[in-house]
C-alpha cells in the first residue's frame, strides 16, 4: 500500500475512506471531476486493489490503429517534441492518445525509474477509464476538459505512484480527437505544466485546421497582438464560403455551437467577400472585424497553401527562384498540384514523374512546407547519385563498428533523420533491387534496424518519391518491385517538360526577376527571345536558369542580345517522334539517357562523368553540346 507522504496525500486518503463508506466528500478536498471519475470507475465494476496488466494491442490491430490515426499523430508529433524539450525531458513521458483511450505516440521513459510509467504509456495500451479507472488522460477524454490526477487521486492502487496532466484535443469539426498527456512519478501536484500542455494541445488543433486542403483560414482574437500567436482562434472557410472547421478557441470567441457546415457570412457584420478582400490588402496585418453578435475581434487571413499574403511575402515571391507556381505550375498541371496538396495533407505518399530539371524536388519541398509535418525535417536523397555500395548505410544508418571505416559512434540514416517530417527519395527508379524489399518493409512497419544493429527504431514520416523513368515499365521488366510501386504511388503527379508548357514567356520573366534580386532586369531582344522559344530544352527549367544567368551576366543590365546566349542555342530543336522521344533515333535516345544518368550520379562533375562513360572529356563536351545538356557556366569553362 502507498504511505501518504504529504498533506495532499493524507487529505486524498481521507476522501477515499469517505467515498468507500458512501459519505459526502467536501469539494475542497477532491475536485468534482475526480469524484465523478471515481463514481464512473466504481460503476464499471473496477476493484481498487486489482492488478493491472498494461497490455498493448497485438501487432496487426496496433498497425491498424496507427494507420487510422496517422493524421492526428502527424500534427501531434512536432508539438510533443517541443513540449518534451521544454520540460527538460528526463523526468517526464509525453504521450498522445486517440479518443477511445489508446496511446498512439509516446516520448521519453528511457530512465530506469520511469519504467513503470513507460510500460503504461506504450503505443497500443488503453488508458480509458473503463479499463484502468481514474487517470489523467482517461479523465480528460471522459470530461473533455483539462485533467490533473496525482497520486492517490487515481482509482486503482497500482497507479497511485504516478502524476498525470492531460488536455483534450478536438478535430476541426468539433469531434473529440484524443488527448495530450504528460506523466511522471508522483511528487506533488505538477500544476506548472498545465499551461504549456494546454498550449501544445491548442497548437495541434490549429495545425489540424490549417492543414485542411484548399481552405481559407481566419485567425481571430480580441487583441491585435494575440492574433499572431498560438492563442488565436482559427476558422477554416471553403471557396463557397461555408465553415469547414473551427478550433475550440474560435467557437468560444464567436459563440458557435456547430464547428462546421454553416455559412460563414452569418458570423460577421460585413459580406464575406468584402471581408476577405480587406484582409488580403492588409498584407498579414491584423484588421478589426465586427461580428454579427456585436463584438469586435482582430483578424488576419491565411490563403490556401499556408502563406499569409503579406507585402514581405509578395516581395519574396518576386525574388525567389524556387517559387512553386512560377517554376512548376502551368495552367495544365495546376489541378494536379492541388490534388497532391490534398492527398499529402492526408499523409498519402506522392509519386512525382518528370524529366530532369522540371522541378520535382521543388514540388516536394512545397508539399512538405504546406503539409501537416511542415515543422519537421525535410530530408532528400538522390538514389542515383550515391554509389551502390553506400546507399544502404545512407538510407538505413549503421551502428558503430558495423563495417570497416564506420564511425565508432555509428550514424543515423536518412530515413531515421526524416522521423516526424518528410522523406524525399529522388530517382527512386534507380534504387538497387535488393534494397527495394528493405525499404518496403520500413514503409509497412514504420520501423527500421540500423546496419550492424539489433534495436528496432520507430520511424514515422511522410513520403514523396520522384523519378524521370516509367516505373510501370520497370515493373514489367522485373527491375522494380510491384508491391513497392503500389506502396509509394498514393497519388501520381506528372510535371510537364519545359517545351510543352504554355507559360514560357511568363516563366522567363519570373526567372530573370529572381536572378536580378531587386536589381534592374535587362530586356530580351526579339532575336534572343526567339532563340529561347525555339530551344528544345532537354535540361528543362534548370538549363533555362543557367542560360538566362549567363545572358544577364554578359549583357550587364543592357538588352540581352543573341550574342549573349550560348552558341548551341542556334542548333534547331530535334523533331519529336510519335512516342514522345525527342532524339531522332532510339540509339541516340539511349546515349542521351546514359549521359543524363552519369551526370546525375556524379553531380555534374564532368571529369568523373567522362571516366564513368569511358570517353575522353573532349568527347563528353561535344556530346553535351549536341544534346543541349551543357549549362552556361560549363559552356564558358570549356571555351577557355
Amino acid at each position: 500500500m502507498n504511505h501518504p507522504s504529504s498533506d495532499f496525500d493524507r487529505s486524498i486518503q481521507h476522501a477515499r475512506r469517505l467515498f468507500r463508506e458512501g459519505r459526502e466528500i467536501p469539494s475542497p478536498i477532491v475536485a468534482d471531476a475526480v469524484q465523478r471519475s471515481w463514481l464512473r470507475s466504481r460503476d464499471y465494476g473496477l476493484d481498487e486493489d486489482a492488478r493491472i496488466v498494461f497490455e498493448p494491442l497485438s501487432r496487426t490491430p496496433l498497425r491498424n490503429l496507427e494507420e487510422e490515426h496517422r493524421l492526428l499523430a502527424c500534427h501531434a508529433e512536432p508539438e510533443m517534441r517541443r513540449l518534451f524539450a521544454a520540460l527538460g525531458g528526463a523526468d517526464w513521458i509525453v504521450a498522445c492518445l486517440e479518443a477511445q483511450g489508446h496511446v498512439i505516440r509516446a516520448l521519453g521513459g528511457d530512465r530506469p525509474e520511469l519504467r513503470g510509467i513507460a510500460t503504461a504509456l506504450r503505443p497500443g495500451v488503453n488508458l480509458n477509464e473503463r479499463v484502468v479507472g481514474t487517470n489523467g488522460p482517461g479523465c480528460a477524454l471522459a470530461e473533455q476538459r483539462v485533467s490533473v490526477i496525482c497520486g492517490a487521486e487515481h482509482f486503482l492502487e497500482e497507479i497511485r505512484k504516478f502524476s498525470c496532466v492531460a488536455v483534450p484535443i478536438f478535430h476541426p469539426d468539433g469531434r473529440l480527437a484524443g488527448a495530450l498527456n504528460a506523466s511522471r512519478n508522483h511528487d506533488g501536484r505538477p500544476l506548472g505544466i498545465v499551461e504549456p500542455l494546454a498550449l501544445a494541445a491548442r497548437a495541434i488543433e490549429n495545425s489540424m485546421l490549417a492543414g485542411i486542403p484548399s481552405a481559407h483560414v481566419l485567425h481571430l482574437h480580441y487583441s491585435a497582438e494575440m492574433v499572431l500567436s498560438g492563442l488565436a482562434g482559427l476558422l477554416a472557410i471553403s471557396a463557397e464560403g461555408r465553415l469547414l472547421g473551427a478550433t475550440p478557441t474560435a467557437r468560444q470567441l464567436l459563440g458557435l455551437e456547430a464547428a462546421s457546415g454553416q455559412a460563414v457570412e452569418t458570423l460577421f457584420a460585413e459580406p464575406l467577400g468584402r471581408l476577405l478582400d480587406r484582409l488580403r490588402h492588409a498584407g498579414g496585418r491584423p484588421e478589426a472585424v465586427r461580428c454579427s453578435n456585436g463584438i469586435v475581434l482582430y483578424a488576419r487571413l491565411e490563403e490556401p497553401g499556408g502563406a499569409v499574403r503579406s507585402h514581405a511575402a509578395r516581395t519574396a515571391d518576386a525574388k525567389a527562384p524556387a517559387t512553386l507556381r512560377a517554376m512548376c505550375i502551368d495552367s495544365g498541371s495546376e489541378p494536379a498540384i492541388r490534388q497532391a496538396e490534398r492527398a499529402f495533407a492526408w499523409d498519402l505518399p506522392i509519386l512525382v514523374n518528370g524529366e530532369t530539371g522540371t522541378g520535382k524536388e521543388m514540388l516536394a519541398r512545397h508539399l512538405h512546407d504546406s503539409g501537416p509535418r511542415k515543422r519537421g525535417p525535410f530530408v532528400a536523397i538522390n538514389c542515383s547519385a550515391i554509389p551502390a555500395g553506400l546507399i544502404e548505410s545512407e538510407l538505413f544508418g549503421y551502428e558503430g563498428g558495423a563495417f570497416t571505416g564506420a564511425r565508432r559512434t555509428g550514424m543515423a540514416g536518412r530515413i531515421e533523420q526524416a522521423d516526424g517530417g518528410t522523406l524525399f527519395l529522388d530517382e527512386i527508379g534507380d534504387m538497387p533491387k535488393e534494397l527495394q524489399a528493405r525499404l518496403l518493409r520500413v514503409l509497412q512497419e514504420r520501423s527500421l534496424t540500423r546496419l550492424g544493429g539489433s534495436r528496432v527504431q520507430r520511424v514515422d514520416c511522410s513520403l514523396i518519391c520522384a523519378t524521370h523513368r516509367d516505373l510501370r515499365t520497370l515493373v514489367e521488366r522485373g527491375e522494380f518491385r510491384e508491391d513497392l510501386y503500389y506502396r509509394i504511388n498514393g497519388l501520381r503527379v506528372e510535371l510537364p517538360p519545359l517545351r510543352k508548357r504554355d507559360d514560357f514567356d511568363a516563366l522567363v520573366g519570373h526567372l530573370m526577376r529572381a536572378e536580378a534580386g531587386g536589381r534592374p532586369v535587362p530586356a530580351l531582344s526579339p532575336g534572343a527571345a526567339e532563340m529561347l522559344r525555339r530551344r528544345h530544352w532537354p535540361g528543362n527549367i534548370r538549363e533555362l536558369q543557367q542560360v538566362l544567368r549567363l545572358g544577364m551576366a554578359l549583357a550587364e543590365h543592357e538588352r540581352i542580345a543573341p550574342e549573349h546566349l550560348p552558341r548551341d542555342l542556334l542548333r534547331p530543336a530535334p523533331a519529336e517522334r510519335d512516342d514522345g522521344v525527342a532524339p531522332q533515333t532510339t540509339l541516340e535516345h539511349a546515349e542521351l539517357e546514359a549521359i543524363r544518368g552519369a551526370l546525375e550520379r556524379n553531380r555534374r562533375n564532368l571529369s568523373a562523368t567522362a571516366r564513368e562513360l569511358g570517353i575522353a572529356r573532349a568527347t563528353l563536351y561535344r556530346k553535351l553540346r549536341h544534346f543541349g545538356l551543357m549549362t552556361g557556366d560549363e559552356h564558358e569553362r570549356t571555351r577557355r
